[in-house]
């Protein structure tokens, strides 16, 4: 069993390293992608972050600069300071609140009354940049009643409500947006459960995947926060796997069409067409034997097709031009090179004469009988030289069928109908259609069957002599059986008791030499004696 395995592995080693080197590109190229869409992803959030930052920024912007104007230069606070400060905020969605600081250290406040202290009791976080001063609640729970984020310039300060500034930014709920002071040591707010714990600073702007985050940081317009937009790194894994999913039927799908091209262009039916386009296809001969004289009297066309060396078995290529539309290409292919054949090697031949198979499409064909015609004038090659064969299977509508052959026999063509007595409507065939030849198929002398008294060739034999038709027996491959062939009036005979497929030129030295290996059965008869 181990034996089978590492032939097995021997043998598919090529294609399980292919496809392992696949599955690690495809997991490589998955990784990249996921990364690249939640790149993508956080960069278009970040992009409607900054649109969504522009009004509250513009309205704190637009305070401080007011406040900067007010007179500060008094000792109390004054009805209409009170009174200026209430303007500039009362129609202002994001600033709750706005104080100035007099010099003496009171802080007068747009609610129309003096602050004790700016942080009011509440223990917040400072940091500065730049002129500005930022005061965030120390701890993250976002409270629309008491977390605010107050920002300030010298002794002017504006209060914006966090949970307003958050709300506004209708962050997606599968991200978490946490709001960092610069350098990332002063966490001011979040929109997760659990505020982002930032370990060490980021490169901003750059995917970052940690533990159980996958986070850009991006910088604010002045580089005072930095939004830090992040989501599970479960997200990313997740994606992957689907991606790598995907890259896999990709690349399978891809091979196969990869293999269905290769298939494609290497099948039969493309290459046969290479072939009859290149007119590298050849023809053989079976010869046909008299059997009173030992000679050739005829041969069957059998088209030969060696590709690369290699030869395609005839019944392979055949049926492949069968199903496709090359059947009438290779059967003209065929009669070209037989009428080239005789017309170099066989012309010499007496009284010889050469069949081609025909298809149900050439007889269906109403320009065949003028292509013959024309080919055999070419070629200047008898027309008595050339018969035709034709199967029940050909005939797969009669009457078109037999005006065709009648054409051809009406031209000087002798037809042969071949694999008698194997379908169910032959006798109607010799009704409808004058034959000239009628060949007994193999299976009905094969073995036993030869010699048996009642056996169904001698009764088409029988036949065929009543009908003054040739009979040619096919298949033959002993010496017993010509003696009950002869018996039966069937003089005429091709197998390989006599000889294989031949070349043209070989089919000519055949003809010529002295059949001594192929005695007549009895010189005293001859098929004449028969017909």
């Amino acid at each position: 069993m181990i034996a089978v395995y590492k032939a097995l592995f021997g043998r598919h080693a090529i294609t399980v390293c292919l496809i392992a080197a696949a599955g690690w590109a495809a997991w490589f190229c998955a990784g990249g992608l996921a990364e690249s869409v939640i790149a993508r992803k956080l960069n278009n959030v970040y992009a409607d972050l900054r649109a969504a930052q522009v009004e509250p920024n513009a309205q704190i912007d637009k305070v401080l600069e007011a406040l900067g104007d007010l007179d500060r230069s008094g000792q109390e606070c004054s009805v209409e300071q009170y009174s200026q400060l209430a303007d500039l905020v009362k129609d202002l969605r994001f600033v709750d609140q706005a104080a100035i600081q007099l010099p003496n250290g009171k802080i007068c406040s747009s609610y129309g009354q003096e602050l004790p202290s700016i942080l009011a009791g509440n223990e917040k976080r400072k940091f500065s940049v730049g002129k500005r001063t930022y005061w965030v609640d120390s701890g993250h729970a976002v409270s629309a009643d008491t977390d605010f984020i107050i920002v300030s310039e010298q002794s002017i300060y504006v209060w914006a409500n966090k949970k307003i500034l958050l709300d506004n930014l209708k962050f997606p709920e599968d991200l978490q947006l946490d709001l960092i002071g610069p350098g990332g040591a002063v966490p001011i707010a979040s929109t997760g459960l659990k505020p982002l714990q930032m370990l060490k600073p980021f490169h901003l702007e750059e995917l970052v995947t940690a533990a159980d985050k996958a986070l850009i940081a991006f910088a604010g317009n002045r580089n005072e926060l930095i939004s830090v937009i992040s989501l599970p790194s479960s997200y990313l894994t997740a994606l992957k796997f689907k991606l790598f999913i995907g890259l896999v039927c990709v690349f399978a799908a891809l091979l196969l069409l990869a293999r269905c091209i290769q298939r494609h262009y290497t099948s039969t039916a493309v290459r046969l067409r290479k072939a009859l386009k290149a007119n590298t296809l050849g023809v053989h001969y079976q010869p046909i034997v008299n059997l009173t004289t030992g000679y050739l009297v005829g041969a069957e066309s059998l088209s030969h097709w060696s590709d690369n060396g290699t030869p395609v078995p005839a019944d392979v290529f055949i049926a492949q031009a069968e199903k496709s539309d090359l059947i009438c290409k290779l059967t003209r292919s065929v009669i070209r090179q037989v009428a080239e054949d005789y017309s170099t090697y066989l012309w010499a031949c007496k009284d010889f004469y050469i069949t081609v198979n025909l298809s149900a499409q050439d007889i269906q064909d109403p320009d065949f009988p003028d292509y013959v015609a024309s080919v055999l004038a070419t070629y200047n090659m008898p027309v008595s030289a050339m018969a035709f064969e034709i199967t029940e299977r050909t005939m797969l509508d009669q009457k078109p069928a037999a005006m065709q052959l009648r054409r051809l026999r009406a031209c000087g063509h002798r037809i042969a109908v071949d694999d008698f007595g194997i379908g169910y409507s032959n006798l109607s065939l010799l009704d409808s259609v004058p034959f000239d030849i009628l060949k007994i198929d193999r299976s009905f002398i094969a073995g036993d069957k030869i010699a048996a008294e009642d056996a169904l060739w001698r009764h088409i034999a029988q036949l065929a002599r009543s009908l003054r038709l040739k009979v040619v027996a096919e298949g033959v491959e002993t010496a017993e059986q010509l003696p009950h062939l002869v018996s039966e009036g069937v003089l005429l005979a091709q197998g390989w008791l006599f000889s294989k497929a031949l070349p043209a030129q070989a089919l000519a030295r055949r003809y010529f030499q002295c059949p001594a290996n192929n005695p007549p059965c009895d010189p005293k008869i001859s098929i004449n004696d028969f017909y």
